[in-house]
């Protein structure tokens, strides 16, 4: 006689497809198409300046030799780096491209573009033996949403296509709240959140446990820090006090495996927010290390835009009828 699970009076079995309700209902509920637009703006900004404030550091990568190239994921395209010609048109038309869709015209257009640009500049700085992923958040928050209807609102798409209507005497509806505006931002809320659990996790795995906040391994990152700055008195006055060195490693591992609790209780968006501009900050402070495209992804990203911009109108009327 063969074995039969037992299952206990009156409980029903488990049902793969009311387990994943609650994840499907969240990811592709409605959105406002606000707060997708104000994520179009945040982040097209955000590449404009990356690219146009690191533009010295990718045309110098076209002078690296042959020999030293060492390419990932795309980039094996390629047999050494593209040359300067190649680099300078790439920034000229992404700059270009990302100043048109931070201002919604052509978006659905200019914004593919943009974001091609910036991922074969950004692999190229990732062809050089090490993985550099200082912009790879702000690429992925891109890739959520570039497809999906983004010039709806605020947006000169919106705008013309208005002044368009009313020249036809036909009325225009205004987007209203849907599915199409909801799953673009929650898919970049959900690469906010995978990118520091990885990279969490990736500190726990690779130390075997807690190791890498109990260890002295945050002291020594600082000393090195320290010393290859020539001096560095915020790195050193934290790796001096043992204490603080292992209290901000293990607050940081915390926050990293952690915040994509966000997810679950939008709440908690006022406790690791905070907590993760904080950790960036030190970041810099410390080490000195860029992570500002991955600061202002995770703001733009997690900010409630349409309250911000509700609550700053009616600040405007009050203090307009005083």
């Amino acid at each position: 006689m063969s074995a039969r699970p037992v299952v206990a009076a009156g409980a029903a079995p488990a049902n793969p497809a009311r387990l994943l309700a609650a994840p499907l209902a969240w990811a592709f509920g409605p959105g406002d198409p606000r707060q997708l637009a104000a994520l179009r703006i945040g982040l097209c900004s955000v590449l404009l300046f990356r690219l146009a404030s690191r533009s010295d550091v990718y045309l110098a990568l076209t002078e690296q030799p042959r020999e030293l190239f060492r390419p990932l994921s795309f980039m094996t395209l390629f047999e050494q780096m593209p040359s300067r010609s190649v680099v300078s048109a790439c920034l000229v038309v992404g700059m270009v491209a990302a100043a048109l869709a931070a201002a919604g015209l052509l978006a659905r257009v200019m914004l593919p573009i943009a974001l091609a640009a910036a991922m074969l500049l950004n692999g190229m700085y990732t062809a050089q033996g090490k993985v550099m992923h200082n912009d790879v958040l702000l690429m992925l928050c891109l890739l959520a949403i570039v497809f999906a209807r983004h010039s709806d609102v605020w947006s000169l798409d919106a705008w013309l296509a208005r002044v368009r209507a009313r020249r036809r005497g036909v009325s225009r509806p205004a987007a209203a709240v849907g599915p199409s505006y909801g799953w673009p931002v929650r898919a970049a809320m959900l690469a906010v959140a995978l990118a520091y659990l990885i990279a969490g996790l990736h500190k726990i795995v690779e130390s075997g446990g807690l190791g890498w906040a109990s260890s002295e391994n945050m002291r020594w990152i600082l000393y090195l820090a320290s010393d290859s700055q020539g001096h560095n008195p915020i790195a050193l006055w934290i790796a001096d006090h043992a204490w603080i060195a292992h209290l901000s490693a293990y607050g940081l591992l915390a926050v990293e495996c952690l915040f994509f609790l966000v997810l679950i209780n939008p709440r908690l968006r006022w406790l690791f927010i905070p907590a993760a501009v904080a950790l960036h900050a030190g970041t810099w402070l410390t080490l000195r290390l860029d992570y500002s495209a991955q600061l202002l992804s995770l703001v733009i990203v997690f900010v409630t835009w349409p309250t911000v911009v509700t609550w700053l109108d009616r600040r405007r009327r009050v203090l307009t009828r005083g």
